[in-house]
């Protein structure tokens, strides 16, 4: 709980400067490297990761990969959040940036899971229903999930809609055990 509070109080300060400066998309580009180049490279992963590590050692790193490939301002939080020995939290600090962007620029990310590929057009009239009903942009995630039998299962935010076979058979089940136990 408390890496989510920390994350967030991070990623809000973050989109509070970029939003006030009209970098939002700059910063999400640019933020974004850095957690694919942290994610990509394992020794600098097992770096920003070490506890143990002094924090100049872990400026010193930022200032040679990062200086002059990123904005100033994304180059500062990055300074500012290995100071405080936050940076584990780098990944969840992105992630709770993405959604301030998305939320503020009206798109909604919604992942769908499948047990086949989706045909394109019912991925389509899929998402005209979700523009339909959310009244934003739809950013689809698509995934197949065999172990779904058919159906979809749908996660928007906190909201899950679940209509696979397998949910549907596992209901099925419960109920005739629930009655048979009567």
């Amino acid at each position: 709980m408390l890496n989510q509070a920390v994350s967030r109080r991070y990623a809000q300060a973050l989109f509070e400067l970029a939003q006030g400066k009209g970098l939002v998309d700059q910063v999400d580009r640019e933020f974004g490297l850095v957690i694919e180049m942290i994610n990509a490279n394992p020794k600098l992963k097992s770096v920003m990761n070490d506890v143990l590590l002094a924090p100049e050692v872990k400026t010193d790193l930022i200032n040679k990969l990062f200086t002059g490939k990123v904005s100033e301002l994304v180059h500062n939080f990055l300074l500012v959040v290995v100071r405080k020995r936050r940076e584990a939290y780098f990944p969840q600090m992105y992630r709770t940036f993405l959604d301030l962007a998305n939320e503020a620029r009206g798109i909604v990310e919604v992942e769908v899971r499948s047990a086949v590929a989706l045909p394109e057009e019912t991925a389509h009239t899929l998402e005209q229903k979700l523009v339909a009903r959310l009244g934003k942009r739809v950013k689809f995630q698509t995934q197949v999930a065999p172990e779904l039998i058919g159906g979809l299962v749908v996660r928007v935010g906190d909201e899950l809609m679940d209509g696979s076979i397998r949910t549907r058979l596992r209901r099925m089940r419960d109920r005739l055990t629930q009655s048979k136990a009567q």
